[in-house]
């Protein structure tokens, strides 16, 4: 039980410190109404190195061109080739949340009601996009989302149930819209998950989404990862059944793909409790290293990866691979993992006393312990 010496440090840093989309919108009265309402899938560009960041500003630039003929073709070429970046990132993904991203919840409702104008300008003059599509669902959705909050129902004052309700409906009439398209993607199950999330727990349907999804690209992990996160606890799902499912997911597909979509899913449930996540999850942490090894031999790690299989490593019987790979990560440690750089900086010390190259206790100089000064 190697992580169990590091389950100690969290107290060093106190004392440092086609299917059916649509189910009944939930209500303070229905039992959805109390979950936790935390989304899962990030608007902001990971910290995932330098070919992420020129992809990603490159997609927004054509979209601040107005080039929708230049994403529809790429977003084609992308998933018809499956390219990913370093750290195993797919284009896909990549080009939407380039655009999704351009409007966070900080922003005002003036910059998301143009946000929207412009995407539904993109739907008319390209009635036969799927991109323009999703893209505009998502958005509804995120608004959704602006409107609610992310706290308990009784944070939540009626006439924000009241828009939230009306736009989780705009976004499922347009993927149901989209989905009547010819052209199929990946992402547009993703943004269905994602919309499901909001409403009424109609499992059988979510898994008939999910399946479709699957059948359509099995490795874009992102759709598992969504499914994860809509296993929760504080969501539809019962203790350990998230973790069950991660499993049987990564058995599925098999290989390094498989591994690699496992990977993909504690690294997102790890981001929710990064921390103490691993205390819980040492028996598995062995074959998400084998995830992270599989990205870097297919596609090259990126700053997120490795930072998120380092924090991984602890919980594995082998204390050299924590060594390993804070030596990779040198000064490029990412905060997003590792919340501040004392926290980092524990981890790094526990890494070296493991590995032997740090002595783990000091012997004090002098007679009796004392100092010689």
């Amino acid at each position: 039980m190697k992580f169990a010496r590091l389950s100690l440090i969290p107290v060093l840093l106190i004392l440092q410190s086609g299917c059916q989309l649509i189910g009944a919108i939930p209500r303070p009265n229905q039992s959805v109404a109390n979950k936790s309402s935390k989304q899962t899938k990030l608007r902001k560009p990971p910290n995932a190195g330098p070919a992420y960041a020129a992809y990603f500003n490159e997609a927004r630039q054509q979209w601040e061109h107005n080039n929708y003929a230049w994403l529809e073709a790429e977003a084609n070429r992308v998933l018809t080739a499956k390219e990913r970046l370093p750290g195993g990132y797919w284009k896909l993904r990549v080009l939407h949340r380039a655009i999704e991203g351009v409007v966070t919840e900080e922003s005002s409702d003036n910059a998301w009601r143009e946000h929207i104008g412009r995407l539904e300008t993109w739907t008319q003059q390209r009635p036969a996009s799927l991109m323009a599509r999703v893209l505009l669902a998502t958005a509804w959705t995120d608004y959704g989302w602006k409107a609610r909050g992310h706290g308990y129902s009784s944070t939540v004052n009626r006439e924000d149930w009241v828009l939230f309700d009306e736009r989780l409906r705009k976004a499922n009439n347009i993927l149901s819209e989209a989905h009547a398209l010819e052209e199929k993607s990946p992402e547009w199950y993703l943004a269905a998950q994602i919309a499901a999330l909001g409403q009424d727990g109609d499992r059988a349907a979510y898994e008939a989404l999910y399946e479709e999804g699957v059948a359509l690209e099995p490795t874009y992990f992102h759709l598992h990862a969504a499914k994860a996160g809509y296993l929760l606890p504080q969501w539809y799902g019962e203790p350990g059944e998230w973790e069950r499912f991660a499993e049987q997911a990564a058995n599925r597909v098999g290989g390094e793909q498989g591994d690699i979509i496992l990977f993909s899913i504690y690294a997102a449930m790890m981001a929710r409790d990064n921390l103490e996540f691993m205390n819980k999850h040492q028996a598995i942490a062995p074959r998400l290293i084998a995830g992270f090894r599989a990205i870097d031999r297919l596609y090259g790690s990126s700053p997120e990866t490795l930072n998120e299989a380092c924090l991984m490593s602890f919980a594995t019987s082998d204390d050299k691979i924590p060594a390993e790979l804070m030596k990779r990560i040198g000064s490029d440690y990412d905060l997003s993992v590792w919340r501040d750089d004392s926290t980092f900086n524990i981890f790094r010390q526990e890494a070296l006393k493991r590995s032997g190259e740090e002595p783990r206790y000091r012997r004090a100089t002098g007679s009796q312990g004392q100092s010689s000064r």
